[in-house]
């Protein structure tokens, strides 16, 4: 190429180039970054700018491209509003909470812009827009979110903690009323059909999402003696779900009716078995071990049960 034609080109390069810089330089909002991408786990992730004029107009969920909605705080963590499109134009936080994902957008500084992410538990990526606003400008902040890969179970350990142990409560099983004039002998000869119940619970949020329904089976206590904790040959499934067991148990006893109205009440009594447990996952992604603390609970009549009257 001859030389004056490269200087030509080499100009008109120059000047574009000059040109694109003075566009972005031009622009009032200017975030470190415009895009945002975290595994299935979530975390953390900050955004720095360089003035702190700017708003947040609305955040849209680009599944079906509609706004979020959730709560507002103000910078000292008092709640402003809730279940309300996410919009904020000074320092505080908002979020928007599901049992299975969520986000947390957090302006705890005028230049800077803290985004929180859930594991997001669901079977698709969790995808949404920050609108961020200044006069008459948007910038927009793009957060994509995979899907979590979920995780394997690895062991379930138990202990006794504070507030575990065997508890012996009375239950209400019958009811029966009479209404004679002269008394009489009873004898109660009956089938009194009531349920074993058992359960886990916990108070994270996440404790049972991890599975699918009735998949994973679990050892679980049958019984405590000294401070040890025994076990049967019986698994449960690992759910939020309580199991019912049918049990039957035959009452039989003779007592005398006096004359007049009367109200019967058996009553049986009930073992409530409590103990913690730690169960233990592996990340399928990351092969990292996951903890989840809960308790196990049972509820067993014991078979001892007492009748008892009383005027209606």
């Amino acid at each position: 190429m001859e030389p004056e034609k490269l200087f030509k080109f080499l100009f008109f390069l120059l000047s574009i180039l000059s040109g694109v810089s003075c566009s972005n330089d031009d622009s009032l909002i200017k975030p470190s970054t415009s895009f945002v991408s975290m595994e299935g786990e979530g975390g953390e992730s900050v955004i720095t700018f360089d003035n702190a004029d700017w708003t947040i107009a609305r955040v849209i969920n680009k599944d079906g491209n509609i706004n979020l909605t959730g709560n507002i705080y103000s910078k000292d963590g008092e709640l402003l509003s809730e279940s309300t499109p996410l919009t904020l134009s000074g320092l505080g936080s908002m979020e928007s909470i599901w049992s299975d994902k969520g986000c947390r957008i957090v302006r705890d500084t005028p230049t800077s812009l803290k985004i929180i992410l859930n594991e997001n538990m669901t079977d698709d990526d969790f995808n949404f827009i920050i609108l961020l606003q200044l006069g008459q400008e948007e910038k927009e902040i793009t957060v994509q979110q995979k899907k979590s890969e979920g995780y394997t179970f690895d062991k379930i350990e138990y202990a006794l903690n504070e507030g575990d142990g065997d508890s012996i409560y009375t239950g209400e099983s019958k009811r029966s009323s009479f209404n004679y004039s002269e008394p009489f002998e009873l004898t109660m000869d009956a089938m009194i059909d009531i349920l074993q119940k058992s359960y886990f619970e916990s108070t994270e949020s996440d404790a049972f999402l991890w599975t699918d329904n009735d998949s994973i089976l679990v050892k679980t206590p049958s019984s405590i003696y000294n401070g040890t904790i025994y076990y049967a040959n019986v698994k449960s499934v690992y759910n939020n779900l309580v199991s019912k067991k049918p049990l039957t148990y035959k009452v039989t006893e003779t007592m005398t009716i006096p004359a007049g109205k009367l109200k019967l009440e058996t009553e049986i009594e009930y073992r409530r078995l409590k103990v913690s447990y730690l169960l233990t996952l592996i990340n399928n992604r990351t092969g990292e071990k996951k903890t989840i603390h809960g308790k196990w609970i049972d509820i067993l009549p014991i078979g001892s049960y007492s009748t008892i009257s009383s005027d209606e």
